[in-house]
Formats: C-alpha cells, sequence, structure tokens
C-alpha cells in the first residue's frame, strides 16, 4: 500500500514551497434523467444520444432538453463513428479515469452530433491527426460498469 502523501513534510523547489497532499472522497451519483446512457453502455454496449424534437439538433454527451429551444430531447443511438477535430498525447495520470500514461484524449465529433465530445482515443500517437475518421470500442461485457471508461475510441481505417 502507498504512504499517505499528507504526512510527508513539505518541501522547497524552484522556489516554491510544496505540500504533499491526497484528497479522494467516497460517493454514488445519481444520473436521473440521463440513466439510459449509462445503461445502455453496461448493458448492450450502444452509445446513445439526444435529439430535440423540435429544432433537430443532437447531442452527444446526451442532455434531457435542448439548450437551443428548451424542448425536452429524445433518446437516439449514435453510430459510433466520427472524427476527430482536436487531440492531445497526456503524459501524466490525475485520476483513476485513465491510469496508463501517455495516452491520447481528444474530441470526438461523432456523426450526426452537434458538438465533439471529449474522449479516450487508442492508437499510436504519431499517426494521429485532426480529422481522422474513428470508431467506439467496447470494454468486454464482464468488464463494463457503466462508465465512461467502458468504451474508447480508434482509427476507422
Amino acid at each position: 500500500m502507498m504512504a499517505d502523501p499528507r504526512f510527508d513534510p513539505g518541501f522547497e523547489k524552484d522556489g516554491v514551497f510544496i505540500l504533499p497532499d491526497r484528497w479522494k472522497i467516497d460517493y454514488q451519483c445519481a444520473s436521473g434523467e440521463l440513466s439510459k446512457f449509462y445503461k445502455e453502455l453496461k448493458e448492450n454496449a450502444r452509445l446513445m444520444g439526444t435529439k430535440c424534437p423540435s429544432c433537430g439538433i443532437t447531442y452527444f454527451w446526451p442532455r434531457s432538453w435542448c439548450h437551443r429551444c428548451y424542448e425536452d430531447c429524445e433518446w437516439v443511438e449514435m453510430s459510433g463513428k466520427g472524427v476527430v477535430p482536436m487531440f492531445t498525447r497526456v503524459e501524466i495520470s490525475l485520476n483513476d479515469l485513465q491510469t496508463e500514461v501517455p495516452y491520447i484524449q481528444g474530441g470526438v465529433l461523432l456523426d450526426g452530433a452537434a458538438y465533439p465530445a471529449i474522449s479516450f482515443i487508442r492508437g499510436e500517437f504519431s499517426e494521429m491527426e485532426n480529422g481522422m475518421r474513428v470508431r467506439a470500442e467496447f470494454l468486454p461485457a464482464e468488464e463494463r460498469t457503466g462508465r465512461i471508461r467502458d468504451f474508447f475510441f480508434v482509427p476507422d481505417k
């Protein structure tokens, strides 16, 4: 087990005093009207978005109501395919979502969606390029937990 940094002494580095610390909070979060997104992700390996019946805009990540015309949105299945308008290589891990570093994180604009969603992308960083096509892949059923880390994107060659 790792030592608790909260009991390590502070120290000076590059003219700044550093205080080691850790912040971990266990909690449960109710996903309310967006529960279908997480349930479909876990149980059926499907990406769900929402579509406004009034103006036709499609949201991924889903939203319960349209941010343009304030109508309640309806559920739609997303294809899981799209383009990467932006990406970066992340060299450190700040949480349990992605513990293997380095990793690629970027915006993925799913086909039909109005806005890109930030997600994990697997592949070689040297082969990444803006506008490349990607597709969603899912963890095996026994590993899915209904969380964002249940899926990732890979190049769609």
